[in-house]
């Protein structure tokens, strides 16, 4: 296939299925090489199966989203987990992506969390910062399997506000915190959100800290190092204020209740309902969202 068919087909295929669903917009799939099915991670697989010719891995483009062209010199980012939020160093990372925006990386089999990035300083690790490229806050999940590569393309977008939360994950677990469960209005899980710690009412600055991504189910873990009292909120995106439409909610409602943790221990079966955001969008306010 061409350069052009291919940057076609990421036009008009990747990009539009990201917006429903990425497990069907890997070109060339069949039904015996697609992977469908719900895992215990809480995502849709993702991925189209190649002989890795000796080796197995992950392989794939990373493409602009809006654009739909490669982009150059970024980094793949593998997690076994979402206990850093997919923020923190990963298991393994990939060297800059080539002019094609193709990256390929060995990695043992098993199942990942896939992330892509640029930063402007060129740098492969480190905060994010406006101007760098970031996969969109999701969950991109794959199974790597021995003696193949499995291939996964990874739309990304121009950050332009700093992220919401950076170092406030706990990056391992611990024997202290919050569990819970995200909800729609009409009491359906939220997969993919996560729940934010605070320790004063106010909630309109970047949270003490954060939790695992929510799974199928809604479900959530916030760790701590110690216990405290917070009140807590959930959001979909990891940067800038909560946009209009956005799920945001806070455990209490227009009334947050304030959680006791005891350290050694978890509060459990904190159920936050998430509406669309109806506030007032300041770009850039991810200190004073809104």
């Amino acid at each position: 296939m061409s350069m052009q068919s291919l940057k076609l087909c990421w036009k008009v295929g990747l990009i539009i299925c990201l917006a429903f669903s990425l497990s069907a917009c890997q070109t060339g799939m069949s039904s015996s090489d697609t992977m469908g099915e719900a895992n215990h991670l809480g995502a849709q697989l993702v991925g189209t199966y190649v002989d890795g010719q000796g080796k197995t891995g992950i392989s794939g483009h990373v493409v602009l989203k809006e654009e739909g062209t490669p982009l150059d010199g970024g980094y793949v980012n593998i997690y076994p987990d979402t206990i850093s939020n997919l923020l923190g160093p990963s298991q393994f990372i990939s060297t800059p992506t080539d002019p094609d925006g193709y990256y390929q990386l060995e990695v043992p089999a098993g199942v990942y969390y896939v992330v892509a990035r640029k930063r402007i300083s060129g740098q492969s690790t480190g905060p994010l910062s406006p101007g760098d490229y970031y996969s969109e806050h999701q969950r991109i999940v794959t199974r790597v399997e021995t003696g193949k590569l499995v291939e996964v393309d990874l739309p990304v977008v121009l950050m332009k506000a700093p992220m919401f939360f950076k170092n406030r994950v706990v990056e391992k677990e611990t024997d202290t915190g919050i569990r819970g469960v995200l909800v729609d209005q009409a009491g359906k899980p939220v997969m993919g959100g996560f729940a934010m710690a605070y320790s004063d009412i106010e909630m309109k600055r970047l949270p003490d800290f954060a939790s695992t991504l929510s799974d199928e189910e809604g479900r959530f873990t916030i760790y701590l190092p110690e216990g405290s009292r917070y009140y807590v909120a959930a959001r979909i995106h990891a940067w800038d204020m909560p946009s209009p439409g956005e799920p945001y909610g806070k455990y209490g409602g227009e009334n947050p209740v304030l959680l006791n943790v005891a350290t050694g221990s978890f509060v459990k079966d904190v159920r936050i309902v998430m509406a669309p955001f109806s506030g007032t969008y300041k770009p850039g306010k991810s200190q004073r969202p809104f």
